[in-house]
Formats: structure tokens, C-alpha cells, sequence
């Protein structure tokens, strides 16, 4: 059984603090789906139904980003629109950079895909953005603020103030990822109840709703994930077993997680960057001029970029267009799928 878990990921991050809520004393319980490129929110307290938090644009899901200008910290929409003009001044895309050593594989790679940031090493041998000739950020610090967000959207959707949180990470990450992610969170007034690998989570979700179809005979499915910045797959087994906690023989489900694979460098933002660089050879072919000199014109292509692998996923050809990419010019330019491949 092959299975898209995209439709069940924030559903099963909500459930999730069900199952640690009497660590808290009855208190509410946030769980954030913090991925490279978006990020979403849970909320459960005791007595209420699970509710999913909403941005102030009304959305389900917020973009991973945070952006500074002119003395103001923007997050989301309002940070990729900032990101546009001054692509330096908004930091994205920040996952795969927590707990790595400067002269990491990962961290190289990001350096080629946005060279407009100024990287620079710290005096523990990680990576810091230099944001201006005061200001200094490592990617622990520009997560947190992430983290804090997602707890104000929570605090404000529910009326009081919330400290305990549930996180999602890949389960590819290791225990200086792992450590990294909640160094971010206690920044951001949050307690982790619980770093749970996506996968696993996919799958408890899916075994609650299918809890009649779970048996003595154990079953199996496959569960497939690709996402912005990487590719997961995990084969789960469920079926009851027996225990004895409370005195008595009952049954209940279990699942374990029999094996996995993922590619933590193949996601849809890496289709997009390759559209990115297909556009730029178009514009250079056509005597554009040095379009990778300029951070603004480059973030002008990899929103371009961005914007038609979604409307290539369902249409065979369109136009790439963009007004005054460099130097007053604009540019148009016809793309098919197969460019893609």
C-alpha cells in the first residue's frame, strides 16, 4: 500500500500532544510542522477539539521565512515579499543549516544557491549570516524567531499563553540536528515535549483513523513523502499485540517502523532552482546580460521559477515572464515540462 501522507501531515501533528498532555497539567499543547519551506501549527488543550492554527491571512500554512528592514521583522507572506527587493535582508530555506560545521556539504550548497548572503564561520566552527556591520545571526537564532511566531499565532488563536510544544523533524536528521532544533526552541520560550520523526508521525495518524482495520495479522504500508528540500519513504507494520500494564490482559495496536530511505538534498525546491538556472541560460542566450550579478533579479527568477513548476505540474507549456528583470529589460521566454527532466 503506497501512500501520499501530505493530506494527513497537519492532522497528525494536532493529535500528536494528545498523547503528552498530561505532562503539562492540563495545559494547551502546540505541535509545529517546521519544514524548509513552510511551516504549520496544532493546537490541543484538554476538552476541546483539536484545531488547527491559521495565519492572519487565513492559511493553514505559513512560509518558512523571516525578513528585516528598515528596524522591522517581517515573517511569512510579508517576509518573501520583502525577500523580492532585498534578498539579503530575508533568510529561508534554514532547516538543513541547523547543527553544521561551516565547511559542511549542505552548507557549501547553500552558499552557491544564494550567494547575496554573507556567511560567514563562528567562534564554535558553525556557520553565522552577517546581517549588517552590527548584527550577526546563526541559523539556531533565525529558527527560533520562526518558533516564536508559530507560538504567538497559537497564543492568539487560543487566548492564553501556551510554553509546551511537539516538533516534527526528518528522521534523517542526527542528534547535533536534533540538539540544534531545540536549542531553537527553548530561544523561543518553548518547552519540547517531543521531537517526533515525520515519518512516524504520518503513520500514527494513519493507524488512529484505521484502528477497526488493525489486527492479530500484521499489515503493512508504505508511506512516501517529497517535499521541498528532501524525499522520504517508510514501511510500517501494524497489528495488535497483547500487554499487561494495568493488571489485566488487553489488546491494542501497535506500529512499528520496519525500515526507511530518504535523499535529503532531492525536493521541489531543487526542481525549482533548476528551472531558475534553465531561465538564466535562456535570458544570457538571448543577450540579457549578467543577471547573476544581481541578488534582486535572481530572486526575481526563483519566484518566476517557483511560479511555473506549479503551472507546469498541470499544463504542458507556458511563458516565463518577467518585467524589468535586469537593467529596464524585461523577459519572456516559452518553457515546456520536458525541460523539467
Amino acid at each position: 500500500m503506497a501512500l501520499n501522507p501530505k493530506m494527513y501531515g497537519m492532522l497528525c501533528l494536532v493529535l500528536l500532544p494528545l498523547f503528552l498532555s498530561h505532562h503539562t497539567d492540563a495545559a494547551a499543547v502546540i505541535s509545529i510542522d517546521l519544514g524548509s519551506e513552510w511551516m504549520k501549527i496544532g493546537i490541543v488543550s484538554p476538552g476541546v477539539p483539536m484545531e488547527i492554527v491559521l495565519n492572519k491571512e487565513s492559511k493553514r500554512k505559513t512560509p518558512a521565512v523571516v525578513a528585516f528592514r528598515d528596524d522591522v521583522r517581517t515573517f511569512g507572506e510579508d517576509a518573501v515579499t520583502v525577500g523580492v527587493r532585498f534578498p539579503k535582508n530575508s533568510y529561508k530555506y534554514l532547516l538543513d543549516l541547523l547543527g553544521k560545521p561551516y565547511d559542511h556539504p549542505l552548507v557549501e550548497a547553500y552558499r552557491q544557491r544564494y550567494p547575496y548572503y554573507d556567511i560567514v564561520k563562528s567562534e564554535r566552527g558553525t556557520i553565522e549570516f552577517v546581517h549588517d556591520e552590527k548584527t550577526r545571526f546563526t541559523p539556531e537564532e533565525l529558527v527560533a524567531q520562526l518558533l516564536a511566531k508559530a507560538k504567538d499565532f497559537a497564543e492568539i488563536n487560543h487566548g492564553q499563553q501556551i510554553s509546551e510544544c511537539v516538533i516534527t523533524v526528518p528522521g534523517y536528521f542526527n542528534q547535533a540536528e536534533r540538539r540544534a532544533l531545540k536549542e531553537a526552541a527553548a530561544l523561543a520560550g518553548l518547552n519540547v515535549l517531543q521531537l517526533i520523526n515525520d515519518y512516524t508521525a504520518i503513520a500514527i495518524n494513519y493507524g488512529i483513523f484505521r484502528r477497526k482495520e488493525i489486527n492479530e495479522t500484521a499489515w503493512h504500508a508504505l508511506f512516501f513523502d517529497m517535499g521541498a528540500g528532501s524525499t522520504k519513504a517508510a514501511l510500517v507494520e501494524y497489528k495488535t499485540v497483547k500487554i499487561k500494564e494495568k493488571g489485566y490482559v488487553e489488546t491494542v495496536p501497535q506500529l512499528q517502523v520496519l525500515g526507511v530511505g530518504f535523499d535529503r538534498t532531492l525536493g521541489g525546491h531543487e526542481m525549482t532552482l533548476r528551472l531558475r538556472e534553465h531561465l538564466i541560460k535562456a535570458w544570457e542566450a538571448n543577450g540579457g546580460g549578467d543577471v547573476r550579478a544581481s541578488p534582486r533579479a535572481m530572486e526575481k527568477l526563483l519566484k518566476e521559477a517557483e511560479r511555473l513548476k506549479i503551472v507546469l505540474s498541470a499544463n504542458t507549456e507556458f511563458y516565463a515572464q518577467i518585467e524589468s528583470l535586469l537593467d529596464d529589460k524585461d523577459f519572456k521566454q516559452l518553457l515546456n515540462y520536458q525541460i523539467i527532466v
